[in-house]
Order: C-alpha cells, then structure tokens, then sequence
C-alpha cells in the first residue's frame, strides 16, 4: 500500500532534520544558500486566496508542502521560490489556468518554443500553467505543472535557450522533493535536479540496453556517469552502447557524456576522436540522416543538411531547417553561397509556418540582406504570429526572445574562447 501524502511529508521533515545535523554535501549544489532551512508555511487564506485569483486548484502534493512544512528555502537549485515569487506578478491573471502542453517522455528541444509558445509581445503567456519551482543557475529552472494533462509533475527546461521542457520522472512534488534529500544524502550530484533517472545502477543497466526509448537509453547513460561511483560492468556497458546502440543520436550523446564526465570516475577513453568517427559514419548511413548525432558530434556540415531539406516528409525538413537556422554546431567549410541561397528561398516559400519562420531566421543568420525586400513583401501578407515575428526581428524592428545561434568564429570552435576538448 502506498504511503499517504501526511506519511511522505512526516518523512521529509525528519530528512530535513537529519540534512541540518549533517555538514553541507560539497555535491550538494545551492545548499550552502539555504542550510536545509524552511521558511514558515504559507497560511491557508493565503493559498485559497492565491488559488480563486488564478482560477486554478494547486496540485495536492506540492500544496500540502506549502502549508504544512515550509514556504521557501530548502530545496534544488539555490532555494525553492515562495508562491508569491513563483508566479510572477505582472503575468495576466489567467495565464495559470491555460493548460501546459508539455507531456512526459523525451525532452522538448530546439524549435520547441517556436511550436508550443507564443511568440514574445504584449499579449503573451510563455509557459502558461506553470509555477516556476526552482532556478540552478543562469536560465535553469525546474517548474510544476499546475494546469493541463501532466498536472503535478515538473519540468526542467532552460526558459532563455534551446534546451527546452523535460518532465522529470518524479510522480509529482513530494517524490521529487524527497528524492533530492536522498541523493544529496548519497553524495549524488545534484546539480540541476531532475535529470537523472530515479533508478539505482542495475536499473539504469537495464534501461540502456532494453528500453524501446532512444533519449531514454540516452538518459540512462548519463545517469550512471551522476552515480557517486560507477562500476567496472556500468562502464564496460556505456562503451558497448557507443559502439552497439541501434539510435546514432544514442551513441553520440554517450560519447560525449563519457568525454566530459569521465574523469570524476577516473576512467580513460583513449580513442575518443576514432570513436566519433565511427558514429559519425552511422548517423550518415541511416535513413534518415541523424542530424541530431552529428550535431552533437560537432561534425554537421551543409551536405547532411541539404537532401534533408528536399524530404517530403516535413518533420525531417523541420529539423534541417532548424539546423540551418539556428544550430551553432553546423560546420560553413562546404557551404557555398548559390546552395545556400536556393535552401533559403525554398524554405521562405513553404506552406508550413514552421519553415518558413526557419527560412525567416537563415536570412538572419547568414546575413543575406538581398533578401531584404523579399521579407518586407512576405510581412505584408504573413498571417503566423512566429512567423511575423521573425519578421520583425530580421528587419531589425522587434527585440528577440527566443534563442539564437551566435555566429562569431570564437563560438564556432574557430577561435580563441571556445574549446572542443573537455576541460581536463
């Protein structure tokens, strides 16, 4: 039988005590901030108040929290947000009760603010249904569904980038809570909480071998490269997946999670750049092409790009066209400038909104100012608000929101300040 929520909280506050007794964990990120310490709970009237402005009912274990253990403090990140600061106060009052669209599963990521947002203005609800729970750092935060189908859950996103929403596992906010306790107990890093699975190690084991999820294997991977010790088997297991994983967006981002976080288990990977390649050749020879893997190998060029962009199946344009626009991993040395110019104007012709805005933002980012007058006739009859948008912004007549791809040589791996190597 599963414990009540007054059981998981009684457990909590017993936690929390012993977490206070304890010297602060130095993998215990923020906790140097908040000491473990509570804030007094927040009055009833101030809740039911809150709940009747915003027309919404709090998701029952994060309200009991609230009113019955503590208001603010302890938590991931630097400290959990007061509900007065959790919502922000000049947000229109029905933004909350507008449901999220966000579901669980694998994380929502490039142009996801482009297909689930509004587009900045006067007018806009960013998030909508959301409480913002938690912030890690720079635009890091972890929020909690308050209204729509994942309603109680969290999401970790980065709310100024191209990292977008991931509903961390967690089944609503006294399992995560808890979780964070107990991890950060264990001498877990707990940096940006959330996105490790709440597996032990034989579990992670199995998830990235059986599960039918490619992020998921994917996560799994960089779950047990977080563990506070990995085993010999774990370790021969993310080497046999880098070679073996049927998904080349699988094996990319295992290679490059063992490159960076290898060393805190003090392993070797001595044939990184061979190992590349080989996923490199993968991601080439599956149909689709898997831009995702070469991006995140840092090996994306135009010529992946470009027969992706002729696809009828417009998911797989989408994502070229994203590539185009806006990742900065995408490699210029094969680029040239009629090729370019024919994708551009291909991707300004669409009858999808979606590419058109990426044709939008080509233009911008590759500085083809000849296009220009073909933008300002477009504006004249642009019915799609992103689209309009992008518009403005390309024209040099709106402040951009979402996220854009720099374009200085230093932030493409070619100059002083940017480093393709792990930083050991």
């Amino acid at each position: 039988m599963a414990d009540t929520d007054h059981v998981r909280l009684a457990r909590i506050a017993d936690k929390l005590a012993a977490a206070r007794a304890r010297p602060v964990p130095q993998t215990a990120f923020g906790a140097d901030a908040h000491l473990f310490e509570l804030a007094p709970p927040v009055p009833e009237a101030v809740v039911a108040e809150f709940e009747e402005r915003h027309k919404v009912a709090l998701p029952p274990a994060y309200r009991l929290f609230i009113t019955e253990l503590g208001a603010e403090g302890a938590g991931p990140g630097y400290r959990l947000c007061r509900l007065d600061t959790a919502c922000c106060t000049h947000r229109r009052s029905d933004h909350l009760a507008r449901p999220s669209p966000y579901l669980p599963g694998p994380r929502y990521l490039d142009d996801w603010e482009l297909r689930y947002e509004d587009p900045p203005g006067p007018n806009r609800h960013f998030l909508p249904g959301t409480l913002r729970i938690a912030a890690h750092g720079c635009s890091l935060v972890t929020r909690l569904i308050v209204t729509g189908p994942a309603q109680g859950r969290l999401i970790n996103l980065d709310d100024d980038g191209p990292v977008g929403p991931y509903v961390v596992e967690d089944a609503d906010f006294l399992a995560w809570y808890e979780r964070w306790l107990d991890e950060s107990a264990a001498g877990y890093d707990v940096g940006w909480f959330g996105e490790r699975l709440p597996l032990d190690e034989p579990e992670l084991l199995a998830v990235l071998s059986e599960d039918p999820s490619p992020s998921r294997r994917s996560r799994a991977g960089e779950s047990l490269l977080r563990l506070p010790a990995l085993s010999d088997t774990a370790w021969s297991a993310l080497l046999g997946a880098i070679s073996t994983d049927a998904a080349p967006s699988v094996r990319a981002e295992l290679w490059d999670q063992l490159r960076w976080e290898r060393h805190k288990h003090q392993r070797t990977l001595a044939n990184a750049e061979e190992i590349a390649n080989n996923v490199a050749r993968h991601a080439r020879s599956s149909t689709p092409r898997d831009l995702n893997a070469l991006s995140t190998l840092r090996d994306l060029t135009f010529a992946d790009v470009q027969p992706e962009l002729a696809s009828g199946d417009v998911e797989r344009r989408r994502r070229a066209a994203y590539e185009l626009a806006r990742s900065w991993t995408l490699k210029r040395d094969d680029l040239q400038q009629d090729q370019l110019e024919g994708a551009v104007s291909a991707l300004l012709d669409e009858e999808d909104p979606l590419l058109r805005a990426h044709g939008v933002a080509a233009v911008r980012r590759f500085g083809l100012t000849d296009f220009h007058p073909r933008l300002r006739a477009l504006r004249q009859t642009e019915t799609d608000p992103w689209v309009r948008h992008e518009l403005e912004y390309s024209l040099g007549e709106h402040p951009a929101r979402i996220w854009d791809a720099p374009t200085s040589p230093a932030m493409q791996g070619e100059g002083e300040g940017y480093c393709k190597a792990p930083p050991f």
